[in-house]
């Protein structure tokens, strides 16, 4: 592997997918290398790619609605204390 990163699994099956499906157009005579240097490339390529699993990415979002929502609530605290600086509000 071109990376020493490991593939999530639901990547490292579409790797193994995709390389399935470049093998199996190619004729059967080609031996175990082309097969070996097939998974290669696609694995690079998938790596490259910076994929993330759904559950990751659903939980960055979480994390992301959860910021911008304290956020907010900051900007909020801080516009009324800029209005009333003594805090008499």
């Amino acid at each position: 592997m071109a990376n020493d990163r490991p593939l999530p699994d639901a990547v490292a099956a579409l790797a193994e997918r995709l390389a399935d499906a470049v093998v199996g157009v190619l004729p059967s005579d080609v031996g175990a290398d082309i097969r070996s240097r097939v998974d290669e490339v696609v694995e690079s390529m998938m790596t490259r790619l910076d994929l993330v699993p759904r559950e990751e990415y659903q939980r960055q979002l979480e994390a992301l609605d959860r910021l911008e929502r304290r956020l907010a609530d900051l900007e909020a605290r801080l516009g009324a204390l800029e209005r009333d600086p003594g805090g008499r509000g």
